[in-house]
């Protein structure tokens, strides 16, 4: 993992490499939000990264509440298969993932999973705090209880990781798209936008200088 003296270079230099691709009116041209997809970044070569669709999975979070998702593969059944990978693979395994129009890192290690958030674009948009969570044997997480403000435990350990991106990152849309379904009012294009999750296994494609991370 890196410093944070190299965190800090790495969101710098990511910062340059997007404001580069905004120059481009081809990929402005098809990303007036400069929202740029993982296509086109690795397109662009902005860094020598190579993508393993064979290793990748793509999902929703909670399909099975939505009469249009069902069937589909799930963000739980894609964990217990990355889980289930660990005891034949103990080498580091690095997914970039995408949703809901962001990117983020996750690292799989036999004995932690990280993510890594530069935030990216949101930095212009008052998202001033990049990070990197680690979650492992000692990580607890805790919840508030419904009628108490006392606290209580809802995971530990490394499924923390798994908490984490259900809980604070798909909670609220989950929540917010089941009230619309009842009304009607949601399209299967805005299911799959607010909750598609794609995990992009990422290795380096050539030899690269200590100063690049693939994390």
């Amino acid at each position: 993992m890196p410093t944070r003296p190299e965190f800090d270079n790495l969101i710098t230099q990511g910062s340059s490499e997007w404001r580069k691709l905004c120059s481009n009116t081809a990929y402005t041209n098809a990303f007036p939000d400069k929202h740029f997809d993982l296509e086109t970044v690795l397109k662009a070569d902005v860094r020598p990264v190579t993508v393993s669709h064979e290793k990748s999975f793509t999902g929703f979070f909670s399909p099975d509440k939505f009469e249009c998702l069902k069937g589909a593969m799930s963000f739980d059944e894609i964990w217990n298969e990355i889980k289930s990978s660990e005891t034949n693979n103990c080498q580091p395994r690095v997914y970039i993932i995408s949703w809901n129009d962001h990117f983020f890192v996750l690292k799989v290690e036999s004995k932690a999973y990280y993510i890594i958030d530069t935030l990216g674009e949101r930095l212009f948009e008052g998202c001033k705090q990049a990070y990197m969570l680690k979650f492992d044997d000692s990580s607890l997480m805790y919840g508030k209880k419904k009628k108490k403000d006392d606290e209580m435990a809802i995971c530990s350990g490394k499924e923390c990781c798994r908490e984490y991106i259900k809980r604070f990152l798909a909670a609220i849309a989950v929540e917010e798209l089941e009230e619309e379904e009842k009304k009607g009012r949601v399209s299967a294009f805005t299911l799959h936008q607010r909750l598609q999750i794609d995990f992009h296994y990422s290795s380096f494609s050539s030899a690269t200088s200590s100063s690049h991370f693939i994390f």
